[in-house]
């Protein structure tokens, strides 16, 4: 059965693994933290991104960080019922925020790259969230029968201040258009909605 947006988004939050959900949209916000090593310091530093929601919202974090790893000693799998080791569906995105934007649902697929924005590395593990998306839609609508077409952006924040070489005039990856980017502080505190990707992809 097809729902509207607002419904679907609260059938989605009653299933999903609240392992995976880092911040819940309280306060018409989401707030997406990472640790990372700066360049030449041993010790870890978090960053810290919040980015505003026009109406429902919820963040999930899909890569954890390895200061993490190093604590559990291993990753929590995506599907616990395949082997994670190196296969295809063991790449991930950093972070998955779906949400409501009146009529519509969105999945935004983000990124965070403290170094080089080449796409060896970005257009991959972007492509892994989507098809992560596609799964967990496929996964609800089976088992449930809930089902709804959920607009699906791909962006990278950073820290690169002259991207130039990587970006085509609209700000969007030369080597997968489908890509954007964005400097750390230019998206930080700002709504959600409002950052433009000219790509959108439908699922």
């Amino acid at each position: 059965m097809t729902l509207d947006a607002s419904t679907y988004f609260r059938h989605l939050k009653a299933y999903v693994n609240n392992r995976y959900v880092v911040h819940d949209g309280e306060g018409g916000e989401v707030i997406l933290k990472e640790k990372y090593f700066p360049t030449g310091e041993a010790r870890a530093r978090t960053r810290k991104i919040v980015l505003g929601l026009s109406d429902l919202g919820m963040a999930f974090k899909l890569d954890h960080d390895q200061v993490e790893l190093q604590r559990k000693k291993s990753k929590p799998p995506l599907f616990h019922f395949l082997d994670d080791n190196g296969k295809a569906w063991s790449k991930r995105c950093d972070f998955v925020i779906f949400r409501t934007h009146g009529r519509s649902f969105f999945a935004d697929c983000i990124e965070f790259k403290s170094k080089s924005i080449s796409a060896e590395n970005i257009v991959p593990q972007l492509r892994a969230g989507v098809n992560w998306c596609r799964s967990l839609k496929r996964t609800i609508d089976h088992y449930t029968g809930d089902s709804r077409t959920i607009r699906v952006r791909k962006f990278v924040f950073g820290t690169n201040e002259n991207p130039g070489n990587y970006l085509d005039a609209n700000g969007q990856l030369n080597a997968d258009p489908s890509i954007r980017y964005y400097h750390f502080d230019e998206v930080n505190g700002r709504l959600l909605a409002n950052l433009h990707n000219s790509s959108v992809t439908e699922i």
